[in-house]
């Protein structure tokens, strides 16, 4: 399967790039022509959308999914989540991705899953639409153009450096919405189209505020580039650190709760001194890339390019500088580096894949299906490997209606068909680490109650400090959890009226467990 989506893929790419050997600027074709070429473009996208998908993978519930089909759920069903709903309710509030999600729930009358997938095709798609636009727009040529995408569709699963983000995730989040809606306002941008602009900043900002935020601080220093003046430039760069600074110091560490501070020590990727070497260079090398290729490409081009590509290098720069400033584990407050500063990186990173592909769509592939085949199917089957280990437990893509046999996803499933809907369980701190659990989301999937983790609990804890004091309770409550005595679990977990823990499968423990298998046992408190 994976060589006849990459042998359609490719080939449409080589007949779009056929179709097409001239600038831009020629006169347009005949309409008919013109949708034709509309249809084969839209083909060619989608066809790299399930390259995509097939390389990156699909994991609906795992990671920050966790969270946000939680969000769904509890919005699609009243009452879910009455005890640990506190730590989803953010994301329901802030974010339009799970009210947008419970109603096309109830519109198109299909099962969760299914919807799930559904969108999530449907965002990657907008994405590789968007990398296109752009990519047109820095490049004069069509293989230049295809090139760029063809990239950034392989490279979706690429860490952006240490920020715990990638291009694009495998499963739902607002990001899903929000880097899409990026890449348009960027388009508009360079068209000097501003309503346009100010809409997918809207929509990307009511599907995730902080990226979309980020959004607007990036397309107000590429209008400072374009500007050609370097007062612009540095006038945005000071105001940025004058209200880092502000931010920071507007709050000291004594109004900081030791437990919200706890939340955040366990974020290390807030903070660069606790970056590997290879992160760091995650964050040097782009910027080194896009400068170079910035500065041969001054006198030469008068596309978009350039422009794009400096403004990424100044954005990347001012994050850079704003996060060595005031992101250190012994600030005096830690109001910064809750707000991810380095997180612009995203789009820097999509910028790079764009030039990356193209150059190499331009120079090494040409009009060679051959070549196309080969950087398609070398690359992607690396990556898609690299993609499999990160999730070992799971096919490489989970396909709605499709029966799991990942140990952990089918113990969360008897939770939910076999357990009360009232019932509220504890897990170890540290469960989605645990073999072959694959990060999935236990609220997500069992639709049961549970007492905060330390992964994406403590993230929550971390970015709404008013969650923390309960989330330091009870991380502290299911740490070890595994190892402990069952009369020392009475102890720690009776306060919060647990009826049920979900145990490893060698953890030992006197209590009835009605599941068990080869991973996990669910046991009953008593």
């Amino acid at each position: 399967m994976p060589s006849v989506t990459v042998q359609a893929a490719s080939t449409l790419e080589i007949k779009e790039i056929a179709v097409a050997t001239q600038s831009h600027d020629e006169v347009s074709p005949p309409p008919l022509r013109s949708l034709s070429r509309g249809v084969q473009r839209a083909g060619t996208i989608l066809a790299l959308t399930l390259l995509a998908i097939l390389v990156d993978g699909y994991h609906p519930y795992s990671e920050d999914a966790g969270i946000y089909v939680a969000s769904l759920k509890q919005l699609a069903s009243a009452g879910m989540y009455p005890v640990s709903g506190a730590f989803i309710a953010p994301y329901v509030r802030l974010s339009l991705f799970s009210h947008f999600g419970a109603w096309l729930l109830r519109m198109l009358h299909l099962p969760l899953e299914a919807v799930l997938f559904q969108i999530h095709i449907a965002t990657v798609f907008l994405l590789l639409y968007g990398s296109y636009e752009i990519a047109r727009r820095c490049f004069r040529s069509h293989r230049a153009a295809w090139g760029g995408t063809l990239l950034v569709a392989l490279c979706l699963c690429v860490p952006v450096a240490g920020t715990s983000l990638s291009i694009a995730d495998p499963y739902l989040t607002g990001r899903s919405f929000s880097t899409p809606f990026t890449l348009f306002a960027i388009c508009a941008a360079l068209d000097k189209s501003i309503w346009r602009m100010c809409l997918f900043l809207l929509l990307a900002a009511i599907f995730h505020p902080l990226m979309g935020a980020y959004a607007i601080g990036f397309l107000l220093v590429l209008w400072t580039v374009e500007s050609r003046s370097w007062l612009r430039i540095g006038a945005v760069a000071a105001v940025s650190l004058l209200a880092a600074a502000f931010v920071q110091f507007s709050r000291d560490s004594d109004s900081e709760s030791p437990a919200h501070l706890a939340a955040v020590a366990t974020r290390t990727y807030f903070f660069l001194s606790e970056w590997r070497w290879y992160e760091l260079l995650g964050i040097v090398a782009p910027l080194a890339l896009l400068s170079s290729y910035a500065l041969w490409q001054k006198n030469r081009s008068q596309s978009a390019g350039p422009a794009l590509v400096t403004a990424s290098v100044v954005m990347g720069l001012i994050s850079l500088s704003i996060s060595v400033a005031f992101c250190h584990p012994q600030a005096i407050s830690q109001s910064i580096a809750a707000l991810q500063p380095l997180r612009p990186f995203l789009f820097i990173y999509l910028v790079l894949f764009l030039v990356l592909g193209g150059l190499v769509g331009e120079f090494l592939l040409q009009s060679s299906v051959w070549r196309w085949l080969a950087l398609t199917i070398v690359l992607g089957a690396s990556l898609g490997y690299v993609q499999h280990t990160v999730y070992p437990g799971s096919p490489q893509v989970e396909l709605p209606g499709v029966a799991t046999h990942n140990p952990w996803h089918q113990a969360f499933n008897w939770v939910r068909s076999s357990t009360p809907r009232d019932a509220i369980f504890a897990l170890d701190a540290n469960y989605i680490d645990a073999p072959a659990e694959d990060s999935l989301g236990f609220r997500a999937v069992a639709e049961r109650d549970s007492l905060a983790d330390r992964s994406k609990d403590g993230g929550a804890a971390a970015v709404f400090p008013q969650l923390a004091d309960r989330w330091l309770t009870e991380q502290t409550a299911t740490t070890n959890l595994n190892l402990i005595t069952d009369a020392e679990r009475l102890r720690r977990l009776s306060p919060f009226h647990v009826s049920w823990i979900v145990l490893n499968h060698d953890a030992r423990t006197s209590f009835l467990c009605p599941f068990t298998n080869e991973a996990v046992k669910v046991c009953q408190l008593r």
